[in-house]
């Protein structure tokens, strides 16, 4: 697919900029080109590992030679919101920085304010946190500026803090404002001094839905969950296009798990644990056309992943749903155990599905339930991996560990 001229080529995968923001090259967590390793244990097929002080749940991001990585620490009651960048071939730390804690929000005791995975460009290093504080560093680590939303619009004392991933538009950083006291927005950040550029009004109401980017028919849009719809907004422009979805309120539309897009069609669901929708993006700034409905609800938090003409939807109680991406009808349903916050990756006819227990599913693509293998690292797995090359970069509670064929 042709992009437009104005999406930043950081976002493309090359071998320079293999996964360089939440779920990889175009959101769409999948690298067809890697040769990835499907078994391992903590001390096999264990390029490097690197512990990290603290510990998060946001995924790494890889540019280069370069990962880079959040973390939260805390000593004698005070905490700490870290970026750490780490030599991708050694594990090596080649950088650590804490740009200050700025407002220290509530979160779930499954995360920590260090949540939100980086976005990478081949100028900039973008780090945000769960208490919606956001940064530039350049790949030396030299901090450019902070943005702090709780100065800005006040603290709304969200439940779980914010989980929203920052997105790299081409003339703005994407990092909406959404909650559930109001007022929200849609806001985009100026790269040189991470000054508001732009906002669009948006409806009360949570989300930690990370947006999407999608080019079709000449156009780009930002595709955004969360206030029990899927609403678009164009990528030049910033206004809003249209909704798809009703209802409106407060506490109406929470939602965690991001869109996915495939060939022109958007599977994304309107609220956490609800059906999945399917519809087919249409030219002109037009509505989309829905196409399906699940017959029963997605996953809370692991995001889908679209492979091989198959939507694979990883529940959190770690039931793993396989959807025909034509009709939405169910191609199978396989019970891998365990609890699971993290989202899959795709790659060479094989996908990933890991658990809170640190155990990682390797499962065959295809209609039929196929498991290739079951890999442990002995600790907890929620963030989301990211594939480096012939390598898979894990995030667990305490490590990060790089996973290669020996």
């Amino acid at each position: 697919m042709r992009l437009a001229a104005f999406i930043v080529t950081a976002l493309i995968a090359t071998a320079e900029t293999p996964w360089p923001q939440w779920r990889g090259p175009n959101a769409a967590a999948i690298d067809d080109d890697a040769n990835l390793p499907t078994h391992w244990s903590p001390t096999e097929n264990i390029r490097w590992s690197a512990k990290l002080p603290g510990w998060g749940t946001s995924s790494p991001a890889v540019y280069g030679d370069k990962v880079f990585i959040t973390t939260q620490s805390e000593e004698n009651g005070v905490k700490s919101l870290l970026t750490y960048c780490l030599n991708r071939r050694t594990g090596a730390e080649l950088w650590r920085h804490d740009f200050g804690l700025g407002v220290n929000q509530r979160t779930h005791e499954k995360s920590t304010l260090a949540v939100n995975t980086p976005a990478v460009t081949d100028d900039a290093v973008y780090i945000a946190f769960g208490n919606a504080d956001i940064a530039r560093y350049t790949h030396d680590g030299t901090l450019l500026w902070v943005t702090r939303y709780m100065a800005l619009f006040g603290n709304p004392k969200m439940a779980w803090g914010y989980g929203v991933s920052p997105v790299v538009l081409h003339d703005s950083i994407l990092f909406p404002w959404d909650h559930h006291k109001g007022p929200c927005y849609m806001l985009g950040l100026d790269k040189q001094t991470g000054n508001i550029a732009w906002r669009q009004p948006r409806p009360i109401g949570t989300s930690h839905s990370t947006p999407i980017l999608v080019t079709h028919h000449n156009q780009t849009d930002i595709l955004v969950s969360g206030k029990n719809k899927l609403t678009a907004y164009d990528a030049a422009t910033h206004e809003e296009l249209w909704k798809y979805g009703e209802g409106e309120g407060p506490f109406n539309g929470e939602i965690i798990v991001s869109p996915v897009h495939a060939g022109g069609v958007i599977f994304f669901q309107l609220w956490r644990q609800s059906p999945i929708h399917a519809v087919r993006l249409r030219p002109n700034r037009q509505p989309p056309e829905p196409l399906w409905v699940s017959e029963k609800p997605g996953p809370q938090e692991p995001s889908p992943i679209y492979y091989r003409g198959i939507l694979y939807s990883l529940n959190d109680n770690g039931v793993l749903v396989a959807l025909d991406a034509k009709t939405g009808k169910e191609v199978y349903r396989q019970r891998l155990g365990g609890n699971c916050n993290s989202s899959p990756i795709a790659s060479n006819g094989l996908l990933y599905f890991s658990n809170n227990e640190g155990t990682t599913f390797v499962v065959k693509a295809g209609r039929q339930f196929q498991l290739i293998a079951t890999n442990h690292l002995n600790e907890r797995i929620t963030a989301s991996p990211a594939i480096a090359g012939n390598d898979i970069i894990y995030r667990t509670d305490s490590h990060i560990y790089c996973i290669t064929n020996r």
